[in-house]
């Protein structure tokens, strides 16, 4: 009798392990087709948004760039002049 349960609980060990291997394996198709579905969802709010816009996004960075050009000019030329809120007078 004590070679039965143990090869009983053997079989039990083997049905738990294909079990939980097969609801992993599930779970992981599952979160896969979530993520999917969540980065299109995002692609067409993004895109929706863009086509939204007044002035496109690469004119937008553009204007940035100019305007944070001009701006580093001109403190790096009010360093050297001197003429900043900590001028040495």
């Amino acid at each position: 009798m004590t070679g039965m349960s143990s090869n009983s609980g053997h079989v039990t060990a083997s049905t738990l392990l294909i079990t939980g291997a097969a609801l992993t394996v599930v779970a992981g198709v599952v979160g896969l087709a979530g993520a999917t579905l969540t980065a299109l969802g995002a692609a067409k709010a993004v895109r929706r948004r863009i086509e939204q816009m007044n002035v496109p996004p690469s004119e937008l960075a553009r204007q940035q760039y100019r305007r944070a050009k001009t701006a580093v000019r001109a403190g790096t030329g009010a360093w050297r002049n001197g003429e900043g809120p900590l001028a040495v007078q």
